[in-house]
């Protein structure tokens, strides 16, 4: 119902009583229904008059029904759910008005909160949290899925606390929907549907309707940090559609920490599974429980190994929008694979500078022989870290780096430490030598001796994942990759710490037996030190 008919409709009502209830103004408006400011028995209600003409379209027994299914959560006990007190429908100078009694909340609907309010991430926080804890209440208690989670759906209150309103498409689990024309049409708001629920292919299930949850409070943070809609510049229609099957909507704000921002591109992956996965209620937790922002882990570690201060971020790459045809979406994901590979060195960089090691070389990216696959693209890299006994390092340190992702951006970044045994290749451009290390399935003499030819280099060993998720290419992304090398190398220099000490009191003892030694490359001794674990 727009503006203009909401107006023509209070000057018809207002004064009246509908369902014992006197209009008092309009308060607002949107497209099914305007809601008035209702007195009754001094009390003060919110007042949902629905559009005639959408009756009239889609039956009366349709909206009766669609009342009474919202009347059924008359007296629930959901914090953050706009509360609901009476409905029906009425007849006033021979015209009948549909109506729904609601709690009046005083204050503004998010979009309008997020236009005129200066907020941080503790407000996102609470957004999330209390969305999360209201819809999930509502799944599992009621069974009941909302449909339409976006800004305008959600009042904050004077009291700046979060209410879940508009339950007007609301559908119970399992059961057959009248709110859908022939159950498979779209209902809600296409800008914040995922998918799965754009093309009507959801899965009825609690966790079918809990990822299109997820989807939508994701969308909405998406706004909040963003400060605009998602998909705002997606014009016409066809656009908006094509956007939301295909894009990956930029989520990035120096306002805002990396777990935080990442739980929001996640929570807005194309595939319901993985965002499932991706956005599990134990990973909510922990990002509504998360304190400490990963620049001070990264300080904290820096300071540890040199007691020197964090150093300044570089300049992010954003990453282009994916584009539409197959060919592109390969050059696309081979360049996201670049920038990915890119942002990995100047990480590295980034750490040598703070004197951590003396220099470094990086390998060419290489394949094992089980890493076909139609649809990721992975790359491995080998980065030798030069040092010497001062700095801690017994020998070079060789970093090892997987990285695979998807057309969607989609990626995972796995790692592990080596320093090497004495017998052990140190060519990083030869790594089945060095990764051989890694390599500890018992194996018959007969097997290992005698070959003939090249052998093939297996990926199965134990790694380090540091990133799973929607990877946004940003300082904040760029800071998690440095976290995570430099607690690497700290637990690698640690596992080491008593081999160096061992060097270092031989070295005293040759010296004070007046012994000429000429000190050549210290080793760790015959094992291999392997950190696979933080």
């Amino acid at each position: 119902m727009d503006k203009q008919k909401s107006l023509e409709l209070e000057k018809q009502i207002k004064g009246q009583l509908i369902g014992g209830f006197k209009v008092l103004e309009l308060i607002n408006n949107g497209k099914s229904a305007a809601v008035f400011k209702a007195e009754k028995d001094g009390s003060f209600f919110a007042l949902k008059i629905f559009d005639n003409d959408l009756v009239e379209r889609f039956g009366h027994e349709i909206q009766t029904k669609r009342i009474e299914q919202e009347i059924a959560l008359k007296n629930h006990s959901i914090a953050n759910l706009v509360k609901i007190f009476e409905g029906g429908n009425t007849e006033l100078d021979g015209q009948k008005y549909y109506f729904l009694v609601m709690e009046l909340i005083s204050g503004s609907n998010l979009m309008e909160y997020i236009k005129l309010t200066e907020y941080d991430q503790n407000f996102a926080i609470k957004v999330l949290e209390k969305l999360n804890e209201t819809t999930e209440q509502l799944l599992t208690e009621k069974g009941i899925a909302h449909r339409d989670i976006k800004p305008e759906n959600i009042m904050v209150n004077d009291e700046n606390d979060i209410i879940l309103m508009d339950l007007g498409v609301l559908k119970l689990v399992g059961a057959k929907s009248f709110s859908d024309e022939e159950e498979k049409s779209f209902v809600g708001t296409l800008r914040y549907a995922p998918p799965e629920f754009l093309l009507r292919t959801e899965v009825d299930s609690l966790d079918g309707w809990r990822a299109i949850n997820l989807y939508q409070i994701g969308a909405t943070l998406h706004d909040i940090i963003m400060k605009k809609e998602l998909f705002s510049d997606k014009i016409p229609y066809s656009n908006l559609v094509i956007a939301i099957k295909d894009d990956v909507p930029q989520v990035s704000s120096s306002l805002f920490s990396f777990e935080f921002l990442q739980l929001t591109r996640d929570m807005l992956t194309k595939d319901w599974q993985k965002r499932l996965q991706l956005s599990s209620a134990s990973r909510i937790v922990s990002v509504l429980n998360s304190k400490s922002p990963n620049g001070n882990i990264f300080e904290e570690s820096i300071e540890e190994i040199l007691k020197m201060r964090i150093g300044h971020q570089a300049n992010f790459d954003e990453i282009e929008k994916l584009q539409r045809t197959k060919t592109e979406l390969l050059q696309k994901r081979s360049q996201f694979a670049n920038s990915l590979s890119k942002i990995l060195e100047e990480s590295i960089e980034e750490i040598k500078e703070k004197e951590v090691f003396l220099a470094f070389k990086k390998s060419d990216n290489f394949n094992f022989s089980n890493d076909k696959s139609n649809d990721k693209l992975i790359q491995n890299y080998i980065y030798e870290l030069k040092g010497d006994l001062k700095m801690g390092f017994p020998s070079n340190l060789y970093l090892f780096f997987r990285i695979s992702n998807l057309e969607d951006c989609f990626t995972e970044i796995e790692m592990v430490a080596i320093f090497p045994s004495v017998f052990a290749g140190t060519d990083i451009n030869n790594p089945s030598n060095l990764l051989k290390e890694l390599d500890t399935t018992p194996r018959r003499l007969q097997n290992s001796v005698n070959r003939i030819g090249k052998v093939d280099m297996i990926f199965n060993f134990k790694t380090i994942n540091i990133f799973t998720g929607i990877a946004e290419l940003d300082s904040s992304f760029k800071n998690h990759l440095k976290v995570n090398i430099v607690k690497l190398i700290l637990t690698a220099l640690k596992a080491v710490e008593k081999n160096v000490e061992n060097q270092i009191e031989e070295r005293k003892r040759m010296l004070e037996s007046q012994n000429r030694v000429s000190f050549g490359r210290v080793t760790t001794g015959l094992k291999a030190v392997i950190i696979d674990r933080l």
